[in-house]
């Protein structure tokens, strides 16, 4: 049997961590992406995204000093990648059943900057077309193929695609420890709920901070 990980310091251990940055894209984050230009309230509000973004460079750059494995998420919403379902939700949410950003090949669909590969052996991307970065993808193969028994996650949106990914992680019988503040979302109620219910049922909750902090004394 493998050893018991008790405490977050020993599941975050970059020898069997791996950093998972889920759809940090310059239309959901950047100030000239798709989501700030329909006026989100909250885009820059309580959550802070723009802060979101710098604290996620922080645990990239950690991860990178520590040798833990970075896993770059994008989402891609081309047509051709829809099902029935998804078409019925963005028919009801705005009105047509076109996925109204993301599209593959578009600035809007790329990382933002500070926030992409640069083609080192521990960057790895996975393209998903569903919330969770679980379906559909290699990524559980990828995982396992590393040796990792722990995800970090961060990215947004906090009750979204990265709830999806960390309730599937979870399942899939990884540790998970949540970066909290280098997750946002575009509601502060919906951001702390889904914070809340991750360190009740699903793993840990902790500063980005603490995080990077293990990794470079770790390095």
């Amino acid at each position: 049997m493998t050893r018991l990980l008790e405490t977050w310091t020993d599941q975050a251990d970059p020898a069997h961590t791996a950093l998972v940055m889920v759809d940090l894209q310059n239309d959901f984050v950047h100030r000239d992406g798709w989501v700030a230009q329909q006026q989100v309230p909250r885009f820059l509000g309580d959550t802070g995204i723009d802060a979101v973004v710098e604290r996620a460079r922080e645990l990239l750059d950690a991860a990178r000093t520590a040798n833990v494995l970075r896993i770059f998420v994008r989402m891609l919403g081309d047509d051709r990648y829809l099902s029935d379902p998804l078409r019925t939700l963005y028919r009801r949410n705005h009105g047509h059943e076109r996925v109204p950003c993301v599209a593959e090949g578009t600035w809007g669909a790329d990382w933002t900057d500070g926030l992409q590969p640069d083609g080192s052996d521990g960057d790895l991307l996975i393209d998903k077309h569903r919330y969770s970065a679980f379906i559909g993808t290699r990524l559980d193969q990828v995982l396992r193929s590393h040796g990792v028994r722990t995800v970090v996650v961060c990215g947004v949106a906090t009750s979204g695609c990265v709830e999806s990914t960390i309730r599937d992680a979870f399942m899939l019988d990884y540790y998970v420890v949540v970066a909290a503040d280098a997750c946002g979302d575009y509601e502060q109620a919906r951001h702390d709920a889904t914070l809340s219910k991750m360190a009740l049922s699903f793993g840990e909750v902790v500063p980005t901070g603490d995080i990077s902090g293990l990794w470079e004394k770790s390095a």
